[in-house]
């Protein structure tokens, strides 16, 4: 049975992820400052006391996983760091098969793209968030250096919109498609993780 761990697991975005990886399956890891803040419950689910930030329980959390994703969506500056104390890790373990990053649009190669946007707000928020920006433009450095395969996923804007099973990828310099819900976002990079395409590569989803 395939384990996947989570990071960010208490957000929005990853309390879908830990839904939908249940649902295909999955063991799940999933990392929280305060365990009592997952309120799902299932067997195959273990929620681990820890902190990205500092690494505390980080290697309890990627113990016998194949899969790792960092969905952390701070406003502070801390997913560099997070990666700093992840990646040697991930190095470390054995058949281990994809990270995947959930970055932001308007990093890396999509600044351009952040730009064609709808909305003024979406448009300055590389600005607006310049700290946090700066911060995951490193942690997006770190990973494409680093020895684990990777893939770096960025997407549209995130709505919380009942699911609508749709979903569509592009490259970093290809214009943004439209918003998505968390629901779709989850349920597409789970089904990415066993498949064979796309590591090391920088994708952009959102939806038709």
């Amino acid at each position: 049975m395939p384990r996947l761990a989570i990071l960010g697991a208490t957000g929005k975005l990853g309390d879908k992820l830990i839904t939908r990886a249940l649902d295909q399956g999955y063991s799940v890891n999933a990392l929280a400052r305060d365990p009592r803040a997952i309120k799902r419950q299932n067997e195959r689910l273990t929620v681990i006391p820890g902190d990205a930030e500092t690494g505390a329980g980080l290697d309890a959390l990627v113990e016998r996983c194949q899969f790792v994703v960092c969905a952390i969506g701070s406003l502070r500056p801390v997913v560099a760091t997070a990666m700093d104390k992840l990646l040697p890790q991930l190095e470390a373990l054995k058949r281990f098969e994809r990270f995947v990053l959930i970055s932001r649009l308007g990093t890396g190669e999509s600044r351009e793209q952040s730009a064609k946007v709808s909305g003024p707000i979406q448009q300055r928020l590389p600005v607006i968030l310049g700290p946090v920006f700066r911060d995951i433009n490193l942690a997006e450095e770190r990973v494409r250096t680093s020895r684990v395969p990777w893939t770096i996923l960025r997407s549209t804007r995130l709505t919380d919109d009942p699911p609508t099973g749709k979903a569509v990828v592009v490259g970093p310099h290809e214009p943004p498609p439209h918003r998505i819900t968390r629901a779709d976002l989850a349920h597409f990079l789970v089904d990415l993780l066993d498949q064979p395409g796309h590591v090391g590569e920088e994708l952009t989803v959102g939806s038709p």
